[in-house]
């Protein structure tokens, strides 16, 4: 019997719809983004990544008593296992950060059930797990490369403070205790993107939830990807000076280069995440006396929009802030694995609750029927 399928191939999958999901909202056409429903510039005002987390995994915020042990669990599960530090502590030298939070994932997926755990239970505390260690394996593992001794989290801070604290051991203060905590729930979800599928594919084959966080990690590595906001702000100092940026773009367009953290293959408007950050990036710039980074993105942004009608995605201004916070730029794409996991961790959940094995097909276009030939006899 010969298989039917259809020739009508979307490259990248653009605009196939694979999945029916009640976690995140996306219009393109109107630059609007919700989470469970709730408009992302209310969630990015008024709430905060632990909210956020507990939104997209249970489907509604959470009430005061819910929150506070929703708190404590992530509190608990924050401190890194000691395994884990030792891996940290031998890596190799001169590893890329993604590479290292993919395998301390790797690593700590093998951690087997406790005695009595069901797998539900197991998912859980694992999620959990995941979510509150990623950032202290991320800050931990750039202070070991700097020959720094890795900071134990402190139980009074949440995400955000204990990541920057993590980073450079120093409580920060409110504005960029914020400023990371808005950016971190931004990158929370965004529907169906690369990195979640790969997560998803991985899950419905019932695969266990640290391994699909782990391919998960991998695939937003790439720089089209999560890899974005390293390779802007490398964009950014290659630039300099604001006089420097119609030549530089005029120079990219020239050669039919992309400008990096342009466009969108969802948004044909403004990314409403890039409009929160661009006003993060301005109260950091005011808190801390310099325009420079921000004065040339900004430059760059009115230039592309003249010149090619394309509008910044997330990662434009989330470069321009995360170097405000003092995060170096290879650690950038880290950064948002830190926080996309509760994203993946939601969908993995959904998957779970609903799974099929996720398995496509593709249109054969090589010879219908070759002869084998001995190897005596090839030319």
């Amino acid at each position: 019997m010969v298989r039917q399928i259809t020739t009508e191939i979307e490259k990248g999958l653009e605009g196939v719809v694979i999945a029916k999901s009640s976690i995140t909202f996306i219009d393109g056409q109107q630059g609007i983004l919700r989470y469970r429903g709730i408009d992302i510039n209310e969630l990015a005002a008024r709430s905060n990544f632990e909210e956020v987390t507990y939104l997209l995994w249970n489907g509604k915020l959470p009430n005061k008593a819910q929150f506070s042990e929703f708190k404590r669990q992530l509190t608990a599960h924050r401190p890194l296992p000691t395994e884990v530090l030792k891996l940290l502590r031998g890596i190799p030298k001169g590893a890329i950060p993604m590479e290292v939070a993919r395998t301390a994932v790797s690593y700590m997926a093998t951690f087997p059930r406790k005695k009595g755990e069901t797998f539900d239970q197991f998912n859980r505390r694992e999620s959990l797990q995941l979510t509150s260690t990623l950032p202290n394996i991320v800050a931990s593992y750039e202070r070991i490369r700097k020959g720094k001794t890795p900071i134990r989290p402190d139980p009074r801070l949440g995400h955000a403070a204990n990541f920057l604290y993590g980073l450079s051991g120093k409580k920060p203060d409110e504005v960029s205790r914020g400023a990371f905590d808005t950016l971190s729930v931004l990158y929370a979800d965004h529907e169906m993107n690369a990195s979640t599928f790969a997560a998803v594919v991985a899950i419905s084959t019932l695969a266990d939830l640290g391994g699909a966080v782990t391919s998960a990690i991998a695939t937003l590595a790439g720089p089209l990807h999560g890899g974005s906001n390293q390779r802007v702000m490398e964009m950014l100092e290659e630039i300099g000076t604001v006089e420097k940026v119609e030549g530089y773009v005029d120079s990219e367009l020239a050669a039919d280069r992309r400008i990096m953290g342009f466009g969108h293959r969802i948004y044909r408007t403004y990314d409403p995440r890039a409009r929160i950050l661009k006003n993060i990036a301005e109260k950091l710039a005011e808190e801390g006396g310099s325009r420079r980074w921000l004065d040339i993105a900004e430059e760059v942004e009115r230039i592309v929009m003249d010149k090619r009608k394309l509008w910044p995605n997330i990662e434009f201004y989330a470069a321009v802030v995360l170097n405000a916070l003092g995060v170096p730029k290879d650690l950038m794409p880290a950064v948002f694995a830190c926080n996309r996991v509760s994203g993946w961790i939601a969908h993995i959940y959904e998957q779970y609750a609903d799974n099929r094995l996720i398995r496509p097909l593709t249109e054969y276009v090589g010879p219908a029927q070759v002869p084998y030939v001995p190897i005596d006899q090839r030319s």
